[in-house]
């Protein structure tokens, strides 16, 4: 029992090397110099409880959403939070509004970060802390910076979006709305629930790992305040990211 704990730890770490690449059951197996039968029972169990991600039944393998879901209110991404969490403090104070740092892995949504405002009329953690990924502002705007890869196994395994967003409900038309993302450099929309949702890039090493979202009742998002808001989402994931990149130097 030791030894399998062992084993399984081995094949995370392996895994957590290159966590955007997917690994085949030979080459875990033979990096760790493991009998394949018993790697792919492992691997099996791991995929069972969501710590290992698999594509499909032949597929390679990624590390899980519950390795990011454990680490949700720890360190994770500890250059990312640290970067991020008094920038993100100094704007909630600046807009009196909830600010939410986000990623994504796999079909799943983690909030690794959030501070609140203090605003009087707050918008439920329910109502924006959504399931599926097409009905959040970060969620949108991470499936729109997924690599070709990335987006054909988002698709094969969450499909399309439906009504959970109407405009982009066939193939095309989500392709198009994922362009349009792109070309403006964010997303801002109001939803069904009178709820402006709110989501900018954050960029290490010119890819798109995280998202900077804001959400606010609809009323609220007008006149002065919806410039600020706006302004400083732009000016606080700029910096975010430009802290990540001083980092690398």
């Amino acid at each position: 029992m030791i030894r399998v704990l062992h084993k399984a730890f081995d094949m995370l770490e392996y895994l957590a090397k290159t966590p955007r690449q997917r690994k085949k059951l030979n080459e875990i197996s033979g990096h760790l110099k493991m009998n394949a039968g018993t790697c792919a029972n492992i691997l099996k169990t791991m995929v069972q409880r969501k710590y290992v991600d698999q594509a499909n039944v032949r597929g390679g393998y990624l590390l899980g959403p519950m390795i990011y879901y454990l680490s949700r209110f720890s360190a994770y991404r500890g250059d990312l939070v640290s970067a991020a969490e008094p920038l993100m403090a100094n704007l909630s104070k600046q807009v009196n509004e909830t600010v939410l740092l986000v990623i994504l892995r796999g079909q799943e949504r983690f909030v690794i970060l959030q501070i609140d405002g203090n605003q009087n009329v707050q918008v439920g953690r329910n109502m924006f802390q959504k399931d599926v990924v097409y009905q959040s502002a970060t969620g949108r705007l991470l499936l729109a910076h997924l690599n070709a890869e990335e987006f054909n196994e988002f698709i094969t395994k969450e499909g399309l979006p439906g009504s959970h967003w109407p405009e982009a409900s066939s193939l095309s038309k989500l392709k198009s709305a994922l362009e349009t993302i792109r070309k403006q450099g964010s997303v801002c929309y109001k939803t069904a629930h009178d709820v402006v949702a709110i989501a900018y890039p954050i960029r290490e090493k010119d890819q798109v790992i995280a998202a900077l979202g804001l959400f606010l009742p609809a009323f609220r998002f007008k006149g002065t305040h919806k410039t600020a808001i706006m302004k400083g989402m732009s000016a606080t994931s700029s910096a975010i990211s430009e802290h990540l990149h001083g980092n690398e130097n």
